[in-house]
């Protein structure tokens, strides 16, 4: 996006922001400890807008350890399951877990219930199978549930029956990203910028990050130029939040990240007014222009009338 910029427009300002250096973080995790990826940083020297100008909002850049974890507490961390008519819950430590290490801690959690499971996974179709023998019946019970892990077994958030002795098709393949297929990075400066879908209406997402890398590694962003414009008289306090598809926290697992916010001035413009429409008159007609166009209309009707006789 460009603007054209007078002679006198102040030059940009690159605001650095370091999620250690946060004057106050907004969440904590279920030890207590704070959230790194969601915080307020409250500047000393503020930013002012003159009356005649509008700001310009966009993410320079980022760096982003990918540190976060596929599987997460209240989130996707519970598969719920009924063997021989009893329900059953294995609650996943939350980790990066693979499609055979994923694979592996619910055949053992199953079996420790006396079944005999096999449960393989095809690169081909990004599928399991499952097998499951020794036990009367057995079924996935996904319904309703909101942190259930069917996503990452490839099953829809509905009641499964696994036929006993069948080996049986995972209903459409596993997602084992399950909703961490990008990063939101969400600010408290513009509002109305980009329009999010799952809600339909516009949010405070700055700017939306692929996961270039790894576990592991590092997520690097540089800008894209989508510019959000804001009219404020200054600012101070940057509210910001990095996460999900679905506007949950990410957490980074105790580590820190940075990114670089680029704030431009433009000068506000006043509307033009629409022009005429093609039917509309392009004059006034005067009193006396009125007075004559109905006496002429009024000696058409006299004619027509004696015409008529």
């Amino acid at each position: 996006m460009s603007y054209v910029l007078t002679a006198n427009t102040p030059p940009p300002i690159i605001i650095h922001l370091d999620s250690r250096f946060a004057t106050q973080y907004l969440e904590t995790d279920s030890n207590g400890r704070p959230i790194t990826t969601n915080f307020i940083y409250v500047m000393k020297e503020p930013i002012l807008v003159p009356d005649h100008m509008n700001l310009l909002i966009s993410l320079h850049t980022a760096t982003i350890p990918y540190s976060f974890y596929n599987v997460r507490d209240n989130v996707n961390n519970k598969i719920y399951y009924e063997i021989a008519g009893a329900a059953k819950i294995l609650s996943l430590t939350a980790g990066n877990y693979s499609a055979t290490g994923l694979a592996s801690v619910l055949k053992a959690h199953i079996e420790s219930f006396g079944a005999t499971v096999v449960i393989a996974y095809s690169r081909e179709t990004l599928k399991f199978s499952f097998t499951i023998s020794g036990v009367a019946s057995f079924n996935f019970k996904f319904a309703g549930r909101t942190d259930g892990a069917n996503e990452l077994l490839g099953l829809y958030d509905v009641d499964k029956n696994i036929p006993i002795g069948d080996a049986t098709l995972s209903e459409k393949a596993i997602d084992l990203n399950d909703s961490i297929h990008g990063l939101y990075i969400r600010q408290n400066i513009a509002t109305k910028g980009t329009l999010d879908n799952e809600e339909g209406t516009f949010s405070n997402i700055l700017a939306r990050l692929p996961i270039t890398t790894n576990a592991g590694g590092i997520i690097f962003y540089r800008s894209d130029d989508h510019e959000t414009m804001v009219s404020v008289p200054l600012v101070q306090t940057v509210g910001i939040k990095l996460t999900d598809d679905r506007n949950r926290s990410i957490d980074l697992n105790g580590l820190h990240f940075q990114l670089s916010l680029k704030i431009s001035y433009i000068h506000k413009e006043k509307l033009r007014g629409l022009p005429p429409r093609r039917y509309e008159p392009v004059f006034s007609e005067t009193p006396s222009m009125t007075e004559k166009r109905l006496e002429e209309e009024s000696k058409i009707k006299k004619k027509s009338k004696s015409k008529n006789k």
